[in-house]
């Protein structure tokens, strides 16, 4: 299926990883490593993940399990503009988009989201 109005081909059934790396679950590295692989031969393409999944962890995870596979996967992943405490949200977006495409072991982020829609912040100053 094609991702909205882009050249981007989804797979019907995406992989939400909000569990990678979430200690209070089963999934660490070895077993996100599996589920990976696994939806790859499956033919499932589009993994969902957040800066804040697994408190960052999630996209470690992915990072190490897509090394030489990268181009067989879309990423979604997210950010949030809570708790700025005087940054703009313009450098908040910059920073966590390194820090993201860092974690992830990527250059391209194929679909980069706000996480929680502020009410504070004029629209103007995010999109």
């Amino acid at each position: 299926r094609q991702l909205g109005n882009t050249d981007l081909n989804v797979s019907v059934i995406g992989l939400g990883t909000n569990n990678f790396g979430n200690p209070s679950r089963i999934a660490d590295k070895k077993i996100s490593q599996r589920v990976i692989d696994k939806c790859i031969d499956l033919g499932i393409n589009f993994l969902d993940t957040a800066n804040i999944y697994g408190n960052g962890e999630s996209e470690i995870h992915i990072g190490e399990a897509l090394k030489g596979k990268r181009n067989d996967v879309l990423i979604a992943t997210k950010f949030n503009l809570t708790n700025l405490n005087g940054e703009s949200p313009k450098s908040r977006i910059q920073k966590n988009i390194e820090e993201s495409l860092r974690k992830l072991q990527t250059d391209v982020i194929d679909l980069y989201q706000i996480h929680f829609v502020p009410n504070d912040i004029p629209h103007e100053e995010y999109l």
